[in-house]
């Protein structure tokens, strides 16, 4: 298989051959890379064609197609300079330093913090973490202003779910694997991040989403990273990684290993007066959960370019998962129980193409494998004699297949026509099996789930010379699950309004729907220790939701917006004390309804030129509702508010302190209260190497205290979760970035006066 991929891509790679566009790289008299240079392309009679601004590492480049040309590049802090060039690579551009002294006069500039591009949010994310400890693109997303990490989840501020793509493209690969993957990504990868309230629908996917830009530089360039890290989070972990890229004007090919030492540690001191009858017992146990693994990443990703409109990518992404071992232990005045988990596999796969080709046509493929294999087994003593033990192997295959084509035409006048189509399937095989020597368990488990989704959409839109600019779209969804079969249509619409940069107003509607996991939807059942229980539910059914939101952004920074979501059938889990007999079920259920509508503002401020500091308002007014939950029902309405202040400390080119704090007031969840959560960070980055190599540390929830206690006392149902999951985390990293090696300019000859 290897060798027939190798030779498709030689083969491509041969036969075809395009024009390149003009590219190079800016550097300082002393060789190192100039960032934030502004570099004006002109044709050979000075008229201006086109404009961009030199990264990191000094590299630039434009799409044009000119032989001739001129290029004007100019940075606050060396001499302007103009110079004319006979070929496309224009090589290495010195510039001199500015050596002009203005008395009584300070000229400062600030990049945008955000810009509006087609209804889309859009940042340069390698600028915003500049000063920030982020030690790749994962950490790196969670400073946008309104995404978090929550439990492990990326979360966007008034989008009740939300979605990552990569370069425009959706994947097969669930949330936590591509999480894996973005851990183990450089941020200089990236070239900007799109964040989007109501994807549109050439993006395949519906609701929130980040959209992920990855640099294609189109030059002769030598690029990569390698670098390590300790954590200690109640273990001793770690990891390291290394990154490589090697581009050509028509080529590039990058690697990435990544392996780390991944550990999960969950305390849980519990009081439950689980009421029985006419009898309430008082069940108090201490719970402790933990887990360690090898994690193995690897993504290899292949770029061809034919020409300035017309591209290839191919991209393998791996994880291996060994070594994996889980307890799980239990004491208290009900029960007391040891138990083990050990995965036997746990492996993913993940294959992709992309063709971006002229006439505005795009077209892409992913395919994912994913297999796991586990056995459990607990012993268990209850306060009473009695003695039960489990013994069950369970595990899950999922081949996940996606195809997809879209369409874009520009029109007359500022109109935008697209319209495309998308294809999906999955089948999942799932299993559970309890071993001989069981007392304690349930039935055996073999399913099977295949999935088809089909999508066909249109979208419509126009900008005006006003600023006023519009999408509208519609899409159909015929989906099957086995024997059932769904017919949906998906509405969706944006409203931009830019008088001028200062000023702009955004608006997006979106309906969406949510599908709950393959296994969730298995007639299984897991047993944390002799009391805890995880059911699943069979015919558990998807949600739709409807979203509003509109947001104000003033001078490109200050963010004021308002938004509405109301989820039919959303899904979720809560906690039920039994009443026909002493255990405590968490299961999975379709709620009637969930509604939130509020608020949230994004500040940034910046009083001293070295203080830079962010706050965040969230106010949130939620409703929930559920008639068929166990044999009672729930309804509730609360207030919730979400205060954050980010602060970075710049002591001067080469350290940077971070100091974060959080705080979220108690809110509710089906039948249980979560108490006030909050947390304070700390960390501090430092540079080397004039630039190449950083050496950082982290200290986050420094106080453990991000997870709040749980209380349930509602319709006799009455516990209290005192939870202690060791989120506080102390980390040192350190990166070595080498290359940025460009082909060198070389010297033409003069023919001019050769010949007759």
């Amino acid at each position: 298989m290897k060798r027939v991929l190798l030779s498709i891509l030689f083969t491509i790679s041969i036969c075809l051959t395009f024009a390149q566009g003009v590219s190079g790289r800016i550097i300082s008299n002393n060789g190192n890379p100039v960032d934030g240079a502004t570099i004006v392309l002109q044709n050979c009679d000075s008229v201006y064609v086109d404009v961009v601004m030199s990264d990191s590492c000094g590299l630039f480049a434009f799409e044009h197609k000119i032989q001739q040309f001129r290029l004007v590049v100019q940075h606050l802090a060396f001499k302007p300079l103009e110079k004319s060039f006979n070929e496309p690579n224009a090589g290495d551009i010195m510039l001199e330093p500015a050596d002009v002294s203005l008395d009584e006069l300070v000229v400062s500039a600030e990049r945008p913090l955000v810009k509006v591009d087609d209804g889309k949010l859009s940042y340069d994310l390698v600028l915003l973490v500049k000063d920030k400890v982020a030690n790749n693109v994962y950490e790196a997303l969670t400073k946008l202003p309104g995404v978090s990490e929550k439990e492990n989840t990326l979360t966007l501020v008034g989008a009740p779910s939300l979605t990552v793509i990569i370069n425009g493209m959706p994947t097969t690969m669930s949330a936590e694997q591509l999480a894996v993957i973005l851990k183990s990504t450089p941020v200089e990868r990236v070239d900007k991040v799109e964040v989007m309230y109501s994807a549109p629908p050439q993006y395949h996917v519906r609701g929130a989403a980040i959209n992920i830009v990855l640099k294609k530089e189109n030059i002769y360039a030598l690029q990569g990273e390698v670098g390590t890290d300790y954590k200690n989070s109640f273990y001793n972990d770690g990891g390291a990684h290394a990154f490589l890229r090697v581009s050509t004007p028509k080529r590039a090919f990058d690697v990435m290993y990544n392996l780390s030492r991944a550990a999960d540690v969950q305390d849980i001191d519990m009081i439950s007066w689980h009421t029985l009858g006419d009898t309430t017992y008082n069940i108090h146990q201490e719970q402790e959960i933990r887990s360690r693994a090898w994690q193995h990443i690897t993504r290899f990703a292949y770029e061809y370019n034919l020409n300035d409109r017309n591209s290839l990518s191919f991209a393998y992404n791996g994880r291996y998962r060994n070594d994996y071992n889980g307890t799980t232990k239990s004491h208290g005045n009900f029960q007391s129980s040891a138990g083990a988990i050990v995965n036997d596999k746990d492996n993913m796969h993940n294959f992709s193409f992309q063709a971006k080709l002229s006439g505005g046509l795009s077209m892409g493929a992913d395919y994912t494998m994913y297999e796991n294999d586990n056995t459990q087994n607990m012993n268990i003593d209850y306060a009473d004699g009695e003695v039960a033990a489990i013994h069950q192997m369970s595990g899950q295959k999922v081949n996940s297949f996606h195809a997809y084509a879209d369409m874009a035409h520009s029109l007359p006048a500022g109109w935008r026509v697209g319209y495309g189509a998308t294809y999906r399937n999955s089948n999942s095989d799932d299993y559970q099996h309890y071993a001989s020597g069981n007392t304690l368990g349930g039935e055996d488990v073999n399913s099977s789930l295949s999935e088809h989704t089909a999508e066909a959409y249109i979208s419509v839109g126009r900008s005006l010379p006003s600023g006023l600019s519009f999408s509208l779209s519609a899409t159909g969804e015929y989906y099957k699950v086995n024997n059932v079969t769904r017919f949906t249509i998906y509405p969706q619409g944006s409203l931009t309004c830019m008088r001028t940069p200062d000023h702009i107003f955004q608006a997006t509607l979106n309906v969406d729907k949510q599908y709950p996991s393959y296994w969730q939807m298995q007639a299984a059942v897991t047993h944390i220790d002799g009391y805890s229980e995880m059911h699943n539910t069979p015919g558990l059914r998807p949600s739709k939701s409807y979203k509003l939101m509109g947001n104000y952004i003033y001078k490109q920074k200050y963010v004021l917006g308002a938004f509405w979501n109301y989820t039919d059938k959303m899904f979720a889990q809560a906690m039920y004390q039994s009443t026909e007999r002493l255990a405590l079920i968490y299961q999975n259920h379709n709620w009637d309804y969930m509604s939130q509508a509020g608020i949230v503002a994004v500040v940034p401020c910046k009083p001293v030129p070295w203080l830079d500091t962010r706050l965040t308002l969230v106010g949130v007014y939620a409703a929930q509702r559920c008639d068929n939950f166990f044999d009672l029902g729930f309804e509730d309405k609360s207030c919730i508010g979400v205060f954050s202040l980010d602060n970075s400390v710049k002591v001067n080119n080469r350290l940077t302190f971070e100091l974060n704090g959080f705080v979220q007031t108690p809110a509710t969840q089906g039948t249980f209260s979560i108490e006030t959560m909050w947390s304070v960070s700390a960390g501090a980055k430092w540079s080397f190497a004039g630039g190449k190599g950083t050496a950082s540390c982290f200290m986050n929830d420094i106080f453990n205290s991000t997870i709040g206690d749980m209380r349930m006392n509602y319709k006799g149902q009455n516990l209290l979760h005192r939870n202690d999951f060791h989120t506080r985390a102390f980390t040192l990293s350190v990166i070595y970035r080498f290359g940025g090696y460009t082909k060198k300019e070389e010297k033409g000859v003069d023919t001019s006066r050769f010949g007759h």
